[in-house]
């Protein structure tokens, strides 16, 4: 079994998406941390329940991590190992969604090689060309969740990111967010407008 680290938005999607279609027969479970307090993800500003309705609607199990706000990185890993520890099969990989940046990569690497996992990068250096065309061809779409305030002249909570998108943004801002300029949901075509599965 492996474990894909989802946070809710488009880079843990592709993520899945790139790994299923090179592994078919792998089973993945999903994981995510949270805030437990507010029951928000981080960054992506996403609640709880929502994540919920994505694993879902994907069929898969999911793991969930409360951690306290703002969580220094050995509390996190300590939690982190023991929701590992106590999955119900053995975890053989652990997946990101990371594009390129190196140093998140190396971190990720290190830190849990030392617990004793294989990490892997299912979009690593992806060209957008082949990221951009995934979105569109499934039944999602991507809506910002979250954006810097230096950047909220150029970009919306709610709107759409698709290639339009893309294309409009300043040279400043990079085209998948990679800097945290801003965050994504990932909201599936069969909810209906009150965020329930239809069928």
């Amino acid at each position: 079994m492996d474990i894909l680290f989802w946070s809710g938005g488009k880079d843990a999607y592709l993520a899945l998406e790139f790994y299923r279609q090179q592994n078919p027969e792998t089973k993945i479970k999903l994981l995510t941390t949270f805030e437990g307090k507010s029951e928000i993800v981080p960054h992506q500003n996403i609640p709880i329940e929502n994540i919920k309705k994505q694993a879902e609607t994907l069929n898969l199990n999911l793991s969930l991590i409360p951690l306290p706000k703002n969580c220094p990185n050995n509390l996190y890993l300590k939690k982190v190992s023991k929701a590992l520890n106590h999955q119900s099969k053995p975890v053989e990989h652990l997946l990101f969604g990371d594009w390129y940046l190196q140093d998140i990569r190396e971190w990720r690497e290190e830190q849990f090689n030392e617990l004793g996992y294989e990490c892997r990068f299912p979009i690593w250096k992806e060209s957008l060309h082949n990221l951009l065309p995934i979105l569109l061809l499934k039944p999602v779409e991507i809506h910002i969740s979250a954006v810097d305030d230096k950047f909220k002249k150029y970009i919306r909570i709610g709107e759409r990111y698709n290639q339009h998108f893309v294309q409009q943004l300043p040279k400043e801002i990079d085209p998948m967010g990679e800097n945290g300029e801003f965050h994504t949901e990932v909201v599936f075509k069969e909810w209906d407008e009150d965020g329930h599965v239809e069928g």
